[in-house]
């Protein structure tokens, strides 16, 4: 080529520059938060079912949202993306306040101790084993509700759309609102069981029949159209985000 000529530095520019399905596959290959590590995250926690059949919808729930949250919030730190790093957090919020509270319910109030025992005791006799199925299925589960933190660390950094990082960020919030609710209603129960009392119609209870559900639901619900939404913020350009979105809304669902 000659040297100097002016296109030529452009061309060369443009050759360099990724196109946006290049883009995005090259963010999804090199964030650390891959589909294995991600799986591995669900799956372990979910393990404890083996011991005890409750504790796969429980403590391994908490456990899987924890670590999954753990896993974002490091790669988050590293694209230094507020967004991701809010994202990660709440669900790190969701797994240890799972996690505390059914232990302290676990080891404080009785009811709930026989409540569990109710529940093992209707659980399929024979090998332990014969529960991995279950654990896996449920395992599958988490996974997609996981999914949504993969999406909003696609963008990597603060996105370029001020309406795209405003629509996440209030979709976050919203997530924030429903964990709170949650949490409110399962304090507000724990302590009404702890005095021995029967169905808990007051407080939150008045308003919403299950706010611990009805706030749960909500979080999960903003959290997959965050996702979804950072998604669409990123170009959804290719095949493995799409992937993603879909296991976003499955897990949602």
């Amino acid at each position: 080529r000659v040297e100097g000529w002016p296109h030529s530095s452009f061309a060369s520019q443009r050759i360099r520059q990724p196109t946006c399905r290049g883009a995005a596959r090259l963010a999804m290959a090199a964030a650390p938060l891959d589909a294995q590590s991600l799986a591995v995250a669900c799956a372990l926690p979910t393990l404890l079912g083996l011991w005890k059949r409750e504790y796969t919808v429980s403590y391994g729930y908490g456990g899987a949202m924890l670590w999954a949250g753990a896993l974002a919030l490091a790669r988050a730190a590293a694209d230094q993306s507020p967004l991701a790093l809010a994202h990660a957090g709440l669900y790190i919020a969701y797994g240890l306040r799972l996690v505390l509270f059914l232990l302290y319910r676990e080891l404080r109030i009785a009811y709930f101790r026989e409540l569990r025992e109710r529940v093992e005791s209707r659980a399929p006799k024979g090998s332990r084993l014969r529960r991995l199925p279950f654990c896996l299925s449920v395992a599958a589960l988490y996974f997609g509700m996981a999914a949504p933190l993969r999406l909003t660390q696609a963008l990597g950094g603060t996105p370029a759309s001020p309406f795209v990082a405003s629509a996440i960020g209030a979709l976050i919030g919203a997530g924030y609102v429903g964990w709170a609710v949650a949490t409110l209603g399962d304090l507000q129960k724990t302590l009404a069981k702890a005095r021995g009392a029967g169905l808990v119609t007051s407080g939150l209870y008045a308003k919403l029949r299950h706010p611990n559900y009805t706030g749960e639901a909500g979080l999960w619900m903003a959290s997959a159209g965050a996702g979804v939404v950072a998604a669409l913020g990123a170009g959804a350009c290719s095949t493995a985000i799409a992937a993603w979105t879909a296991l976003a809304l499955v897990g949602c669902a």
